[in-house]
């Protein structure tokens, strides 16, 4: 039988507070939608988990967007860039903007992520293997020119988390992919998946979602329906829509 519903959630800004802080009531809030015989999925673009998720009852949780995906202890899919389209990225970075801005090759395996610059970055690039996201910190302008560069490399694509923050995935590695893959894996359909996000990677997560909660007031998530004011609203929110969805008492 596919679960009651699926409950896909985004973790820094949707769960988390800016200080990394847990809202009180949130961990009894999802062991209700778990109880209720919900999956729980963590769709986070972190590389790897933070102890704040220690003890919460998920299913199934990504890094890097969906470029990876976990459930029940066992690695649901691995979608890496290819070493030569790394190496071509990499290659696209001038080398002066290597010194000045920040370069970020997260592997599949968590404890294999390589960060410039630095004296040791140029030799130890090149031996990253199954590289699920390449990330590049600098000015906006830079990162500009760099899009445009990254944007011609096939079988790839581009999310802009923000001005100042370029990251390159697999295709078909964003969090929408990674929702609807999700939902068909598990046979739940559409009208019974809650998703909730906050910024623009959250918005690919939109048409997958029969509801989405909108956290904050991005605008690229102006679609959602439903909306909470901080990670700390989340709770109360979650629980409205698990008595009208799962038929439970909020």
């Amino acid at each position: 039988m596919p679960p009651t519903a699926l409950l896909a959630l985004d973790l820094d800004g949707t769960l988390l507070g800016p200080q990394g802080e847990v809202p009180p009531d949130l961990s009894d809030e999802l062991r209700a939608w778990a109880g209720a015989g919900a999956h729980l999925a963590l769709l986070t673009a972190r590389g790897r988990l933070p102890p704040e998720v220690q003890g919460w009852p998920l299913h199934t949780v990504t890094r890097c967007y969906g470029a990876w995906a976990e459930q029940a202890g066992q690695t649901l899919w691995c979608w890496p860039l290819p070493d030569v389209t790394v190496r071509a990225a990499i290659a696209a970075i001038p080398l002066a903007d290597r010194r000045v801005g920040q370069t970020l090759l997260v592997t599949a395996d968590p404890a294999g992520i390589v960060r410039g610059p630095g004296p040791a970055f140029g030799t130890l690039w090149p031996q990253a293997r199954e590289v699920l996201k390449v990330v590049r910190g600098d000015e906006p302008a830079r990162l500009d020119v760099l899009a445009a560069r990254w944007a011609a490399l096939p079988g790839t694509a581009l999310i802009r988390e923000r001005s100042t923050r370029l990251v390159l995935v697999r295709a078909g590695a964003d969090k929408g992919a990674a929702l609807r893959h999700l939902a068909a894996h598990l046979g739940v359909p559409r009208a019974r998946v809650v998703a909730a996000g906050d910024g623009p990677a959250d918005a690919a997560m939109l048409p997958h979602a029969g509801l989405f909660i909108r956290v904050g007031a991005h605008p690229a998530l102006a679609g959602a329906a439903r909306r909470a004011g901080c990670p700390a609203d989340v709770p109360g929110v979650l629980a409205g829509v698990r008595a009208r969805l799962l038929r439970c008492p909020a």
